[in-house]
Formats: structure tokens, sequence, C-alpha cells
């Protein structure tokens, strides 16, 4: 069940003026320490975009984002279409606050992937409920699409 007090967004959204994404139902939105965050009942996406202020080529981001991977991250991937260099890896995190509120350690399957354009990128760490939701998390990422404006 979404939340009343948020935005409710679905299908193709422009999350910026040059970055666009397909979302697979309805998602609360909200901004939260500088970030954009969509969450449902299944999944919770975390979203930065950067632009490409220092003309990097997409390689030469993604070696500066493989120097940061965390040593537990499995299932890495890599691939290129359109333009588009994506990467993406699975993680087991343990989170430990919630709201301020010290609980018991609890251990949350992520998604974390990259969709580097050629003038930015964008990051997603996506909280999966349940490990089979991870697929519609891979079709979030595919779904980003990056308008190059001249």
């Amino acid at each position: 069940m979404l939340h009343a007090d948020f935005p409710v967004v679905e299908g193709n959204y422009q999350l910026t003026p040059n970055w666009g994404i397909t979302l697979p139902g309805k998602f609360n939105r909200r901004i939260e320490e500088g970030d954009l965050v969509l969450w449902n009942p299944q999944l919770t996406i975390w979203i930065a975009i950067w632009n490409n202020d220092h003309a990097q080529s997409q390689e030469a981001r993604l070696e500066n984002i493989k120097k940061v991977m965390s040593n537990d991250a499995h299932q890495v991937s890599t691939s290129s279409s359109e333009g588009m260099l994506r990467f993406s890896y699975r993680l087991h995190e343990n989170i430990s606050e919630q709201d301020g509120i010290a609980e018991e350690p609890e251990t949350v399957a992520a998604f974390h992937c990259f969709a580097l354009g050629e003038r930015g990128q964008v990051e997603m760490a996506v909280y999966l409920d349940s490990e089979a939701d991870v697929k519609q998390a891979e079709a979030i990422l595919l779904s980003l699409k990056e308008t190059v404006t001249s």
C-alpha cells in the first residue's frame, strides 16, 4: 500500500531534464538527504544523478566506481547498449538503525547499479523486500534513458 502523504509517480517518469526512467507500477516519491527516493511495498530506490563535469569517458568513470565498490559485492555485471554503459552488483546490507531508533540488526538484499551516459550518470541503490524482486530492479536499470540535447 502506498503512503497517502507523498506524491505518486508511475510509468515513464522524467527524473531530470536529462534522465528518464520507466517504473513498473506506482511508487511514492520524496527527497531525502539530497537524493530522490521512490518506494512501494516491494522496492525502495535511492537515486543520485550527476553531470559529467570533468568530461571523463564512461570507462574512466566506471573504473572510479569499481575502486570504491564493496568487497562483499557479488553478481557483478557490466553491459553496454545504445550508448549507455551499465554496471551493477548485489549486496546483503546490515541495517541497525531506522528512523534514529536502534533495532536488532537486519540484513536487507540490495541491488546497486549505475547507468553511465555521455553527459552524466545515475546511481541507484534498490532495496528488495524479496529476492524475487531483483528482476524488477534489473528492468528499472535497463529502463534508464539519457536525453542528450545540443
